[in-house]
């Protein structure tokens, strides 16, 4: 679920050499606090979307879900106060079901505080190598998680989702 060393030091500076057009705000929707600011990257890095793609094929050998591409992916920078409330990724009235979600984690630990990522009903999961620069964690989209309040620092990630038919 966790995979530490997704990404080498050469390509988190690719990824940071861009300089993002920051979509900011505070949204609320279905009562899900989302205080975090976004950048849409989907297709800007091939080689990034055919590394995940490949990840996500080798998860779903567990799974068996039926699935498609990818979706969306997007930049994410959390400041203080920045948080995601509890939620779970797939929009039940799209065509098509976001079937895994994925969470690339591209600050070193020590630049922020607060900020983790939890799963609601999975406390046997281990997840302190998430905090690592350059991890992934893939996980099925209907699994309730969120990000606790950033307290102090900045914490940038990726996210994005694995599509595919609606679950029936």
């Amino acid at each position: 679920m966790v995979y530490n060393n997704f990404l080498n030091g050469s390509e988190l500076k690719r990824i940071f050499a861009i300089t993002p057009k920051w979509s900011k705000g505070t949204t609320i929707k279905d009562s899900h606090a989302r205080v975090v600011d976004t950048y849409n990257i989907t297709y800007k890095f091939d080689w990034l979307d055919k590394k995940v793609a490949e990840l996500v094929k080798q998860r779903n050998k567990s799974f068996r879900y039926s699935i498609k591409s990818i979706e969306e992916t997007k930049l994410l920078r959390y400041q203080p106060g920045g948080k995601y409330d509890w939620h779970q990724d797939v929009i039940w009235d799209n065509p098509q079901h976001r079937k895994f979600t994925y969470i690339i984690q591209l600050s070193n630990t020590n630049e922020y505080t607060g900020g983790d990522f939890q799963f609601r009903d999975a406390d046997n999961i281990d997840l302190s190598k998430l905090r690592s620069q350059g991890s992934i964690i893939v996980f099925p989209s209907i699994m309730h998680h969120r990000i606790t309040p950033l307290t102090q620092g900045t914490r940038y990630s990726i996210v994005g989702w694995v599509v595919g038919p609606q679950w029936t």
